[in-house]
C-alpha cells in the first residue's frame, strides 16, 4: 500500500515538473525554501550563522532569480 502511494506521488510530482507552469511552481518552492531558512536562521541566538548562511541564501535568490515574496 505504501508502494503504492508513493508511486502515485511520484507520478504527479513527475506530472507537476513536466507541465508548463513548473518553472514557476519551482520557484515558489524554492523561494518557500530560503525562508524557512532565513527565518530559522535570524531567529537563531548565533550571529556566525548569520553571517555565513544569509549572503548564501541572497547568491542563490539572485543567481536563479527567485524573488523573496514574504
Amino acid at each position: 500500500m505504501k508502494a503504492q502511494i508513493l508511486t502515485a506521488l511520484v507520478e504527479i510530482f513527475l506530472r507537476t515538473l513536466s507541465s508548463e507552469k513548473a518553472e514557476e511552481i519551482l520557484r515558489r518552492f524554492a523561494d518557500f525554501l530560503l525562508d524557512f531558512i532565513e527565518d530559522h536562521v535570524l531567529g537563531s541566538a548565533s550571529t556566525i550563522d548569520d553571517r555565513l548562511i544569509l549572503p548564501v541564501c541572497d547568491l542563490v535568490r539572485r543567481t536563479f532569480n527567485i524573488e523573496d515574496n514574504d
